[in-house]
């Protein structure tokens, strides 16, 4: 069902977060990411609205206006898994042209999502300088460090949200509870346990016997019972299948734990390290739904009190 908002999307990626973004009911007019396989994944499931472009070098005046701007910039730069060179390097400065774009475009709401990193000691003033920008440009914001094992997602993934309202809105956004059963409920056997088991070309390639205790360390078997680790855009750093095959997770195993629906489809013509990156780097699309879902009902009731 419609919720009457529009929405535009910075570094959608493959669109794994905007599977939820349109559960919740928003209209996308406009998404934009400089990765061209996972624009190409983007378009085969939602459509010609995406481009593949600079978010440095787009004309911001070009965009769209739109009710909420939703996405996360690259986030390599923050993560603890990466250098964590922070807002020094490259991929860190899309943040401060993520903060430009919201402050010509002056939506209602924005919605912005990177690592736990961030918010960690090494780069926890880049993140209080996000936060007083944002209130510079105009939004009261909220933010929370979102498991998403508790909204209902098989997969321990620790992700930092950030939702702005425009001050003139006169309200501030309340993060969403759980719904019941949700909370820290689903493991990996509810979600990819009636998977059959691949083809030997369709996962990451089955593991030898012998393999070296940092090579463990790195590819540690999962539980049917329990939740996933976070599903990383290596799948060669991942951990392995809970199963009596000792392999890989194939991408759409992944896409089960990120909460993806199985009409969403990655072409075939993408490279099986590509596909794995598209949906290691998307945000959850429960999660996106949550999210998005309470932002529109919050939103449309700020209307309504204003009519």
């Amino acid at each position: 069902m419609k919720n009457g908002l529009t929405v535009l999307e910075l570094f959608c990626g493959g669109g794994i977060g905007t599977n939820g973004i349109l559960a919740a009911g928003y209209d996308v007019v406009k998404a934009l990411d400089f990765d061209k396989n996972a624009v190409k994944a983007y378009r085969h499931n939602f459509g010609d609205h995406v481009e593949q472009a600079d978010i440095n070098t787009v004309e911001i005046g070009s965009l769209p206006d739109t009710d909420v701007i939703f996405g996360g910039p690259p986030c390599q730069d923050y993560s603890i898994a990466g250098k964590g060179e922070g807002e020094e390097g490259e991929r860190g400065k899309l943040v401060f042209r993520y903060i430009d774009i919201i402050a010509e475009k002056q939506p209602k709401a924005f919605i912005f999502e990177n690592v736990k990193g961030l918010i960690g000691k090494k780069h926890r003033h880049t993140f209080n300088a996000l936060l007083t920008k944002f209130n510079e440009i105009g939004y009261e914001v909220n933010w929370k460090l979102i498991m998403a094992w508790d909204y209902g997602v098989a997969q321990k993934r620790e992700r930092v949200f950030v939702v702005g309202i425009r001050k003139d809105l006169g309200f501030t956004y309340a993060f969403p509870k759980p719904l019941e059963g949700d909370y820290r409920t689903i493991v990996l056997r509810d979600v990819i346990g009636d998977l059959p088991e691949p083809a030997q070309q369709s996962n990451g390639g089955h593991l030898s016997d012998n393999y070296g205790t940092e090579y463990e360390m790195a590819n540690r078997k999962e539980s049917f019972d329990k939740p996933g680790a976070t599903v990383t855009a290596h799948h060669r750093c991942s951990y392995t299948h809970p199963g009596e095959e000792q392999r890989r997770f194939t991408v759409r195993e992944c896409m089960r734990i990120q909460s993806v629906p199985d009409s969403y489809v990655i072409p075939d013509d993408i490279s099986l390290s590509a596909q794995y990156r598209i949906v290691g780097n998307g945000i959850a699309s429960r999660v996106a739904w949550y999210i998005g879902k309470a932002l529109a009902e919050q939103l449309n009731a700020g209307t309504k009190s204003e009519m």
